[in-house]
């Protein structure tokens, strides 16, 4: 009988052992849970320390100041919150070796490269990067290589604030709370079609503003056109692939946009 009893304490342990163990091929809540809270405190350190470099390493440009020790804070708790409804909400852990890597990683970089040079081929025939320079009275992008870590930090930064935090809160609450588990893609998709129109709104009128009228409706109707779909693109590879895939599209498109157009502009054509 006694044995009986080890033997059962044993198996206990061992389960507990099994939920809470960080592995790459994570199955239950528990295992889910922790793969996609380490990806995510090991993004809160690569962010903090890009903040770190951009704030020892001076790159002229335009001037975007480091985030604070409270903001790292608050995003990293409220993000941990995030990733328990992640998972409560059907999204897939965020590092499954049961993926390729070529659809997990290469496939949403690629997806953000397209859109990062779709945003240059906008940008040379409406003008807009000139027009916005020179009502701003420095240039458009960080300066390289603050470039580096200001644009590497903000993917992780944006994409979490416009995506990876929102959503799987309001899904968890509307689905899992209000409606006890129904209707859980279609809630998914609204706010995906809903967050999508965040970026474009909150940026694209104040640049429109900044510009006086000298950028058309044209420029702002590609411009808007172009934010929207890339927004969208985000949160399918977020759906499709957990929170690498989002800020992966958002990384591409910065690597291409901002960091290496930002480059010619700044070296290449002055």
């Amino acid at each position: 009988m006694k044995r009986k009893q080890s033997n059962h304490k044993t198996l206990r342990a061992q389960d507990r052992y099994t939920i809470l163990r960080l592995t790459t091929k994570p199955d239950t809540f528990g295992q889910r849970y922790l793969n996609s809270s380490f990806v995510w405190l090991s993004l809160m350190l690569l962010w903090a320390t890009m903040d770190v470099l951009h704030a020892a390493i001076p790159s002229g440009g335009r001037p975007i100041e480091p985030n604070t020790w409270i903001t790292h804070v608050v995003f990293t708790l409220v993000g941990l919150v995030a990733i328990w409804c992640m998972q409560r909400s059907g999204f897939p852990a965020a590092w499954d070796s049961r993926t390729s890597p070529r659809q997990r990683l290469l496939l949403p970089i690629l997806v953000g490269i397209t859109f990062g040079v779709c945003a240059i081929l906008i940008d040379q025939i409406t003008g807009a990067t000139s027009i916005l320079t020179a009502k701003m009275g420095n240039d458009f992008n960080v300066g390289f290589p603050g470039s580096l870590f200001v644009y590497t930090g903000g993917a992780i930064k944006l994409e979490s604030l416009f995506r990876l935090i929102p959503i799987p809160i309001l899904l968890w609450l509307g689905s899992s709370v209000l409606l006890k588990g129904r209707a859980q893609n279609k809630i998914f998709w609204t706010l995906a079609v809903l967050t999508s129109a965040v970026e474009p709104l909150i940026q694209g009128i104040p640049l429109m503003q900044l510009a006086g009228g000298e950028i058309g409706i044209f420029a702002f109707f590609a411009y808007a056109v172009h934010a929207y779909a890339f927004n969208f693109a985000a949160a399918v590879c977020f759906r499709s692939y957990g929170l690498l895939g989002a800020i992966l599209v958002r990384f591409g498109n910065y690597m291409i946009w901002h960091i290496g157009f930002g480059f010619y502009l700044q070296y290449l054509t002055s």
